[in-house]
């Protein structure tokens, strides 16, 4: 009896030669084991067939598979690290060597450490100058450049302690340590520092001279090439803030406001920073240093940025009507958290109580309330609002230096008379009974206006060079209410007690001779450096409605009694609106055009 080949292989089994299958294992890929002689596979042998090693094929290529958007991200990463590090070694060996060519790495720093003034120390502030991280991102060539105007350094030091102690506490966006000097400051932000000494000097000539230089980096270095930078953004926030120092050729505060919202927007401060990890990367290291550098969380140093920006675009925004300041956004709630819980520096609390208030103010310009079939908010919704406003300045939220700052106390009362003045835009009663609810708000407003004035009049006289553009419109804008209840006829109202209280003209002498002594004294202490043109702005406001509401008064006081009781009815008709006033020519400025004709709209 034939026995049946076992089809087990035997102990001395081997697979295909050179790991080559024979020709019928390799048709039904099978598994080709060949026998101990080495002369025939086990299948062959089994199944009886002839066993023909296979011909040799080279081993082909690997096929490339596409490179996926998430590798090419780290390939970049990883050069990016590499220029880095070969930076730092040249820096090294030759610290006298050139940076312009950190200038390259302009793309990412929206999304790396940036230097930061409050985090330097005085023992490690040089150092930190010099760049162990990230710093020479944020070094361009401006810190280089010297400018025909510019101050010592002895000037300079003392500018940068006059803005740091009287100017930047009306608008608090950053905050410069006491130890930093103007050289580590210039070096580590020189946008910024030439804008702080651009505001702070006080010879008109070299003033303007500095301010055309920081206009013309604006314009070349953000409109056109489109670089981004916190040291550009924190200088344009100088730039607007204090605007009526500068030169008054044509207005520009749309366009700079514009600029400002574009920078927050490029330097995506506008929105969070990843967790932890991009959404196309996969989970990376703690200790991975482009992790750390890349996705952080926002300092507090662009926490103030990203408030002074929404603060004062805000401003600008309910001045000209022209564009929408930087929009409100629960990112920018969550930086007002921050620091309010976090920071440890009291300006801050300034800058906090502004920006609540601001957003007090935005929601009584909102354009809705015009359109609205009451023609203005609802007293509960004021009400409210008056509620949130007087909760900002209590006792224990704010201390008492910063509740004492003529900054907040003139915000609060001006905040106070947008809320008061509101309610006088609605209707007034059609028959001649004194409505005591008008009669209320009217005197609300005229608690307020007076508040407002004593504040401004207790100011001293040396900070009035301090306080930012903003607070001229708002002066303006409370003399004009002023001037609207003291010609307001309305039977629950007697103007003579209104000028008995606080006298329109009279006040207005009182602030023209205010802006005539700071053009004098300016004049005094730099008698060559030609004439302050920052002064004659609130001149040219002031004469002018002086001049206006003076003709105004004359007639109504001409009026006989009589005359003005039998047109009761019709006296409030008319000014039911509450804003109906004089008009004021301001055609031949283009600056008080620009500000002004919208309150006489």
């Amino acid at each position: 009896m034939t026995s049946v080949p076992s089809s087990a292989p035997g102990p001395q089994a081997a697979t295909s030669i050179a790991g080559r299958a024979c020709t019928n294992c390799a048709r039904v890929k099978c598994k080709c084991i060949y026998r101990a002689d080495g002369a025939i596979c086990e299948r062959c042998f089994r199944l009886k067939k002839e066993c023909t090693p296979s011909a040799y094929v080279g081993r082909r290529p690997a096929k490339r598979r596409g490179v996926s958007r998430s590798a090419r991200l780290e390939e970049k990463l990883d050069e990016l690290v590499s220029c880095l590090k070969a930076q730092r070694e040249g820096a090294k060996k030759d610290p006298d060597g050139d940076l312009d060519d950190a200038g390259d790495q302009g793309e990412y720093e929206s999304e790396t450490d940036e230097p930061s003034v409050s985090a330097l120390t005085p023992a490690t502030a040089t150092n930190s100058l010099g760049g162990t991280t990230l710093l020479s991102a944020a070094i361009t060539p401006d810190s280089s450049i010297s400018y025909p105007d510019e101050p010592s350094l002895s000037e300079a030091e003392g500018l940068l302690k006059k803005f740091r102690e009287e100017i930047i506490g009306f608008f608090p966006f950053v905050y410069i340590p006491p130890h930093v000097a103007s050289q580590q400051l210039r070096e580590l932000y020189p946008f910024l520092w030439l804008n702080i000494i651009s505001t702070s000097l006080t010879s008109p000539r070299r003033r303007t001279a500095l301010g055309d230089q920081a206009r013309n980096i604006v314009i070349q270095k953000v409109a056109l090439e489109r670089e981004k930078s916190l040291d550009l953004l924190l200088g344009l926030l100088t730039l607007v803030g204090w605007s009526h120092l500068q030169r008054r050729d044509r207005p520009f505060w749309t366009l700079f406001s514009q600029l400002i919202v574009t920078l927050v927007c490029d330097l995506g401060l506008h929105r969070p920073p990843p967790d932890g990890q991009s959404m196309f990367c996969g989970p990376v290291k703690e200790s991975d240093l482009r992790a750390t550098s890349l996705f952080r969380r926002r300092t507090h140093e662009e926490q103030r940025a990203v408030l002074g920006a929404f603060v004062v675009t805000s401003m600008i925004s309910n001045i000209f009507r022209h564009a929408p300041g930087l929009r409100w956004s629960p990112l920018l709630d969550a930086y007002l958290t921050n620091l309010a819980q976090d920071s440890t520096v009291s300006q801050d609390e300034s800058l906090i109580a502004q920006v609540k208030m601001q957003l007090i103010v935005n929601q009584m310009y909102d354009d809705s309330w015009q359109t609205s079939a009451g023609g203005g908010p609802p007293a509960l919704y004021l009400s409210a609002l008056r509620s949130q406003l007087h909760e900002i300045t209590r006792h224990e939220k704010l201390g008492t230096a910063v509740r004492n700052h003529p900054m907040i106390l003139e915000l609060y009362h001006f905040t106070e008379l947008l809320i008061n003045e509101s309610a006088i835009s609605k209707p007034a009663t059609q028959w001649n009974e004194p409505d005591m609810q008008r009669f209320e708000v009217y005197q609300n407003c005229l608690v307020s206006i007076k508040a407002f004035l004593e504040t401004f009049f207790a100011t001293p006289i040396a900070l009035f060079g301090c306080m930012p553009f903003t607070s001229y419109p708002q002066l303006v804008r409370v003399m004009r209410c002023l001037h609207t209840i003291t010609t307001l006829q309305d039977p629950a109202w007697d103007r003579a007690a209104v000028r008995r209280s606080v006298d329109l003209i009279p006040t207005c002498d009182r602030i023209i001779g205010i802006f005539e002594y700071l053009k004098a004294a300016s004049t005094l202490v730099s008698p060559d450096a030609g004439e302050d043109e920052s002064h004659n702005w609130g001149l040219g406001v002031f004469r002018k409605m002086r001049a206006a509401w003076q003709n105004e008064l004359t007639n109504l006081d001409a009026v006989s009694t009589a005359n003005r009781e039998t047109s009761l009815v019709d006296g409030a008709q008319q000014q039911s609106a509450g804003f109906s006033t004089a008009a004021v020519d301001f055609s031949s400025d283009p600056w008080l055009s620009d500000v002004l004709n919208d309150f006489w709209e």
